[in-house]
């Protein structure tokens, strides 16, 4: 799943078109996005590695965990005492484990119903940013692309000035992503689905949880009526 703009892509078919080429192949699946919003079964879909991380399931942050098929096998991080079955010496996070174990049942217990109400909440927002002069939304609605993530570009304006003025009124989004080391760099993958030149470093991610409402989006929407055309003018003059 993109991080970006919530695209989900096809896993396993993925995963066969690598194993034909070649069985012994690792594939490593980043889920950090998905786990959580979608139901993954590694085995059946021909993932070999995955990760993790607990903080965008509502758990602690500074833990998550790899999942390592059987068959693989690969070096430990650190040698030394032989804790976490010898990948990893070193004294383990108990209470963070513990509250990642603690998120994940909370995420799983009616898994459906939560994604159903949070794709709900993102097509409500597509919806509504519709409503806006100026804003091209690069998210697709329903289940076409993941329930947390909606990514919109803003004509005649950057992006870190609309996200600094969003967060004044406690409204907090992403310019990009988290991942970048040289950010704010443009964006691969923004360029990669056709977003024009001019919108390329005027686009935001507004994510998603499952604690989210219909009032903190129509929030969000007053809010950015309000901003956008002042912050246009100010732009050019």
């Amino acid at each position: 799943m993109n991080n970006e703009i919530g695209a989900v892509e096809p896993i396993e078919a993925i995963s066969k078109v690598i194993k034909k080429k070649n069985p012994s192949i690792l594939f490593h699946v980043d889920a950090i996005q998905a786990y959580g919003k979608f139901v993954i079964r590694p085995k059946r879909q021909g993932i070999d590695l995955l990760s993790v991380s607990a903080h965008k399931i509502h758990g602690p942050k500074g833990v998550g965990f790899l999942y390592v098929d059987q068959r693989v096998k690969i070096r430990p991080l650190i040698y030394g005492g032989g804790q976490q079955r010898g990948m990893r010496s070193g004294t383990e996070n108990v209470p963070g484990i513990a509250g990642m174990g603690v998120a994940a049942k909370i995420m799983y217990t009616d898994h459906g119903e939560k994604m159903q109400s949070m794709t709900a909440l993102k097509d409500y927002m597509i919806d509504r940013l519709s409503e806006i002069d100026g804003v091209t939304v690069n998210s697709l609605s329903g289940d076409l692309s993941a329930p947390q993530i909606v990514s919109a570009s803003f004509s005649d304006i950057r992006s870190e000035v609309l996200l600094h003025a969003l967060e004044e009124r406690e409204i907090y989004v992403s310019s990009g992503s988290a991942c970048s080391s040289n950010h704010p760099a443009v964006s691969g993958t923004l360029k990669g689905i056709g977003v024009k030149p001019e919108l390329l470093d005027s686009t935001l991610r507004f994510s998603f949880g499952v604690y989210s409402t219909k009032e903190e989006i129509d929030y969000s929407i007053d809010v950015l009526k309000e901003l956008l055309p002042v912050l246009r003018r100010y732009q050019r003059g």
